[in-house]
């Protein structure tokens, strides 16, 4: 089978229907756009990070720098990350992908590499001189069941609750509540003040993060997974959990009209003094410093249910984005090979997390400027893996169908009103999208 036939099979494969989910992030993104196949001189990428954000600018500059130490031109494309999965697929099934993807291992992207709209960069980890770069985890979470290593870790990243603690001091809490008394107790408290209590982008990926969250203070990993991979809600784990974020629904946890927030509007909500808790991750941090410095915001876990199998409260932490390559990236393989190595350089990768993101290299292999350094970022390293249960979102085992039906589904938890019946409806709905 030639080349060229295997590479019309796999347009066809696409266009069938393989890449037309969305997907979660906490960001945006990069692309080239110019409709040409990639040859030689040039390299392509897109990316979920937006133009003028520090990651952005990051990539921008390591482009430039790329250009004059080897002439070849590295173009840019930025798309907001929910239309990347479609602006990505549509551009795989013409051919004219870019070389080099950077997205995160949710939803559609899943099923690249099955599909053939990317590679297996296994091999490139030895030839590259690549395999001291990346921990263990990182590899892990970014390998495939059949062993496949799908793209390479770039950010890794924590996710823990924020605390006002100025406001909370306000409403008369000493401490970042550790139970669902207490924070029950501290959202009527807030309530009281003036202030709303826990914000959430009940309209954005945070709905169904805040749903996982909530299930993993009530019930084990095990038994969430268990959930997620049935789709069965009506049964005891399920109920569990609707039941349990109603609960806290009712009673006043979360910001009146977090169901029609987004993610920017719950940050903006939080930075704005005008609620006390958030549930963000460590791709706020930089905009933490430069948006709203003064907080005096501290890093924690979700509360805990008196069910809860564990005993300190809840936070995730994980991989976000990698770099794929494009099959266009494969035919341009020696550039793409020249890029790669550059962007991984100890002195390049450190300047990335420098910014204020945590990446995969091994211990040891950077040297990060602790004066530069976002202090949440700093703290959230120091502190979370002490003082919280660490968890990988549980979601992102779920095939792009379910994902979208279930973030979807998610923001009716927040929807004052809402009955366990209803709630449970729309989550086996969504499951039915399988």
């Amino acid at each position: 089978m030639t080349a060229s036939h295997t590479r019309r099979m796999r347009r066809s494969a696409l266009a069938a229907g393989t890449v037309l989910a969305l997907t979660l992030a906490a960001t945006a993104c990069s692309t080239d756009g110019s409709g040409t196949t990639n040859e030689g001189g040039t390299i392509t990428t897109l990316s979920l990070y937006s133009a003028d954000s520090p990651a952005g600018e990051w990539l921008n500059k390591m482009g430039a720098e790329f250009k004059e130490q080897t002439g070849i031109s590295v173009t840019n494309e930025f798309v907001v990350q929910t239309d990347l999965p479609t602006t990505y697929g549509k551009s795989v099934i013409a051919g004219t992908e870019p070389d080099l993807v950077m997205t995160n291992l949710v939803g559609d992207p899943t099923t690249w590499l099955a599909n053939g709209a990317t590679v297996d960069v296994s091999s490139y980890l030895d030839e590259w001189g690549l395999e001291d770069v990346f921990s263990e985890n990182a590899l892990a979470d970014w390998t495939n069941s059949d062993g496949q290593l799908q793209a390479f870790p770039l950010e890794g990243y924590n996710w823990p609750m924020w605390y006002n603690m100025d406001l909370l001091a306000q409403a008369g809490v000493s401490a970042p509540p550790t139970t669902w008394d207490e924070l029950i107790q501290a959202s009527a408290a807030l309530r009281a003040i003036g202030v709303q209590p826990f914000v959430v982008g009940g309209a954005d990926y945070p709905a169904p993060a805040v749903v996982t969250l909530v299930g993993l203070s009530l019930v084990s990993e095990e038994d969430l997974s268990a959930l997620y991979e049935s789709g069965d809600w009506a049964d005891e784990t399920g109920q569990k959990v609707i039941n349990g974020i109603l609960e806290l629904q009712q009673a006043g946890v979360f910001a009146d009209d977090s169901a029609g927030l987004s993610y920017p509007d719950q940050v903006a909500a939080f930075g704005a003094g005008k609620a006390a808790m958030l549930f963000d991750g460590s791709w706020g941090y930089a905009n933490a410093q430069s948006t709203f410095p003064d907080l005096n915001i501290q890093l924690g876990g979700f509360p805990l249910a008196p069910s809860a199998p564990t005993e300190k409260p809840v936070s995730f932490a994980g991989q976000s984005t990698g770099v794929w390559v494009s099959p266009n990236g494969a035919d341009n393989i020696d550039a793409v090979q020249q890029f790669v190595s550059f962007l991984y350089q100890p002195e390049n990768l450190a300047q990335f997390a420098n910014i204020g993101f945590i990446s995969p290299a091994q211990p040891g292999y950077l040297t990060l400027d602790a004066a530069v350094l976002p202090p949440l970022n700093i703290a959230s390293q120091e502190q979370l893996p002490e003082t919280t249960t660490v968890y990988r979102p549980t979601y992102n085992s779920l095939s792009p169908t379910v994902t979208s039906a279930f973030f979807r589904a998610s923001t009716q938890a927040f929807v004052p009103g809402t009955t366990a019946e209803q709630l449970t409806q729309s989550m086996e709905q969504a499951w039915q999208a399988q």
